[in-house]
């Protein structure tokens, strides 16, 4: 027979309250926050209303502990992502893709999820600031990684990294959103291939512009000696 370890105070409320927003992942998912109530977290994950309260004071103040948990898992397989060697920019993307491509279904209440955040950080001051703390974190974090990958090939960033990761997450969910409304109309690469295309042409259009900047300049330098 096993012997199991007796939980600490601590760590039984921490075991409660992982459960509890599991319970508020899966049902925001479905139903929406606004459709969602205290009795339904608590039911859906087997705890009594006492055990919410514990934990959380409000479902507002679980919808926001909600976001930083999705955040931070996020921020974890990004920086695993990162952490590979060798790996170009386009291929830590197309890494990326892979992952989230491997469960459909997963990746459909993921995505949800992620709108569901959206509207609740347009309606609530509150959400929105907490929202937008850790979205700005991400944004870094990705930023940092494309620095790093862009210096590590000898490469010129097209613009500001923290404007292409900002670019990035912005076509990454519009293409999740259009994958969802019309299903197996898109190529699940396209992402990696439209991101690597606009860099590719960004790079080519600085190299066709600095000439043109260093003639204006000449022409400058000619026209004020002729005064």
């Amino acid at each position: 027979m096993l012997n199991r370890k007796r939980l600490t105070r601590e760590e039984s409320r921490a075991q409660t309250r992982l459960h509890l927003l599991e319970s508020a992942r899966i049902l925001f998912a479905r139903q929406g926050f606004e459709g969602t109530s205290v009795d339904h977290v608590t039911e859906n994950a087997g705890y009594s209303r006492g055990a919410f309260y514990s934990n959380f004071e409000t479902m507002e103040a679980l919808l926001i502990a909600l976001i930083a948990h999705c955040f931070d898992q996020d921020l974890t397989a990004m920086n695993h992502v990162s952490s590979l060697a060798n790996l170009s920019f386009e291929q830590q993307l197309e890494l990326m893709s892979q992952n989230t491509a491997n469960n459909t279904e997963a990746q459909r209440d993921a995505h949800l999820l992620k709108m569901e955040f959206w509207m609740c950080a347009m309606r609530y001051p509150t959400v929105r600031e907490a929202y937008q703390e850790h979205h700005l974190k991400l944004r870094r974090t990705i930023a940092r990684a494309i620095t790093d990958s862009f210096a590590a090939a000898n490469r010129s960033l097209p613009l500001a990294a923290d404007q292409l990761a900002g670019l990035i997450v912005a076509l990454r969910n519009g293409l999740d959103t259009l994958q969802l409304v019309t299903p197996n109309t898109l190529e699940l690469d396209l992402d990696t291939r439209s991101i690597s295309l606009m860099v590719q042409g960004a790079n080519q259009t600085a190299l066709t512009e600095q000439p043109a900047k260093s003639v204006k300049v000449q022409n400058k330098k000619v026209q004020s000696k002729t005064r």
